[in-house]
């Protein structure tokens, strides 16, 4: 076999994750401007937005099974054509109805994040398995789909943001939904399908993923220090910066403009990631990402200008993006084969989980008080929290060989 048609999985794997991530940013930046459209409420926004984070959570008790159980082939085509009808669900309730009660935007919003968690971690458990087929390391693979991926945070926000203003904030689910039948399609077509090994002793324990991470010194780590990030990025990206760019400065494009600018800079970061890992340590990369990103939030309280605010939204995503690769790297390295869909679901899960409640939490903030003091208090808990865990949770430069059981 030559090393085209060996690398050919491979680019498509990356390729339809690609995709797949942009109808995920579309939805981003969607999601909060039809909220803000028809409600006007902090609050409800927060709450449109745990609806799209509770199914991340939810997956480390299904997603996970499923994905060892059936196989990351069959699980990833079948979620990507669920995710295209159920995320079909918000923009007819529009079309539908005048009136969208907040509990009703809430559990069509969780409909239609439902499967994209499962789908995502089946593609990431192929991964290894496809860079050994093409014989590129593990590290320069992941360098190129956190390129990708930041490079789709660039690029669904300005198509989202696009259409918002072409064809409306309803309308735009409709291209959303397209995203992930091609990508269903584009999965079935180009990815070999291979006897996927069925592990029944492995299926008893329902949070099997979680447990392995907890006890894994470097996931561990990673675990917490995610928990924080999500819990301050989550609610700046969903809540603090649509509010900024819309009530402050009254422009929605001002919002799809500066969520390219985390995305563009995140894909530098992450582009740059195979060549900073040969000159600096893993924790220097990762934590210089978590000290830079809540500077840049914190600074954002104090932006009074357009220009600030873009700039400061392209900081906090710089060297947060070299993260993305270094995470993926540590978790391929350290899992095995049989439980590799529930420790991917699983750590996904443990990060957005804060996430879901750090949207939950500065809404409300938000709502009663000023956003400048949440843009404060958010930033100066990552900072804390890098400083720890810089000193107290290393991330070792030593790499671990990855059980292929």
């Amino acid at each position: 076999m030559n090393l085209r048609m060996r690398s050919l999985p491979l680019i498509c794997l990356i390729c339809a994750e690609f995709l797949s991530q942009v109808g995920n940013q579309i939805a981003a930046v969607a999601i909060p401007i039809l909220v803000l459209q028809f409600t006007h409420s902090a609050i409800a926004t927060g709450i449109a937005g745990a609806g799209n984070i509770i199914p991340i959570v939810l997956a480390v008790f299904v997603g996970g099974k499923v994905i060892d159980r059936f196989g990351a082939w069959r699980v990833s085509v079948v979620a990507d054509l669920f995710s295209c009808f159920s995320v079909l669900s918000l923009p007819l309730l529009f079309l539908w109805f005048d009136t969208v009660p907040q509990l009703v935007i809430f559990l069509s919003v969780f409909v239609g994040a439902l499967f994209d968690p499962t789908a995502t971690s089946a593609r990431q458990t192929l991964v290894p398995k496809f860079a050994r087929l093409a014989r590129i390391p593990l590290e320069k693979v992941n360098g190129y789909r956190g390129s990708l991926e930041n490079g789709a945070d660039l690029l669904g926000p300005v198509v989202g943001a696009g259409l918002i203003s072409w064809i409306g904030a309803v309308n735009t689910f409709f291209v959303d939904a397209v995203s992930f039948l091609i990508c269903a399609v584009m999965f079935a077509i180009a990815i070999p399908r291979q006897r996927h090994p069925i592990f029944e002793h492995e299926s008893s324990d329902p949070i099997a993923g979680i447990r392995f991470i907890f006890q894994h010194r470097l996931l561990r780590s990673l675990a917490i220090s995610g928990m924080v990030l999500n819990f301050v990025l989550l609610p700046f990206l969903g809540i603090l910066l649509p509010i900024l760019t819309t009530q402050k400065f009254g422009s929605t494009t001002l919002l799809g403009i500066c969520l390219s600018l985390f995305g563009m800079a995140a894909t530098g970061g992450a582009l740059l990631y195979s060549t900073l890992i040969k000159i600096l340590s893993r924790s220097a990369i990762y934590y210089s990402g978590l000290l830079l990103t809540a500077a840049s939030i914190m600074l954002c309280a104090i932006a009074q200008t357009q220009v600030a605010l873009m700039l400061l939204s392209g900081s906090a995503g710089l060297l947060l993006g070299a993260g993305n690769p270094l995470e993926q790297t540590l978790l391929q390295e350290t899992t095995p084969s049989k439980t590799a869909g529930q420790v991917f679901t699983s750590h996904t899960a443990i990060h957005f989980s804060a996430g879901l409640f750090g949207l939950l939490i500065a809404g409300v903030f938000t709502e009663l008080t000023d956003i400048n003091l949440v843009l404060i208090i958010s930033g100066s808990l990552l900072l804390i929290t890098a400083a720890i865990g810089w000193c107290l949770m290393p991330l070792s430069d030593k790499r671990v060989i990855r059980n292929r059981l």
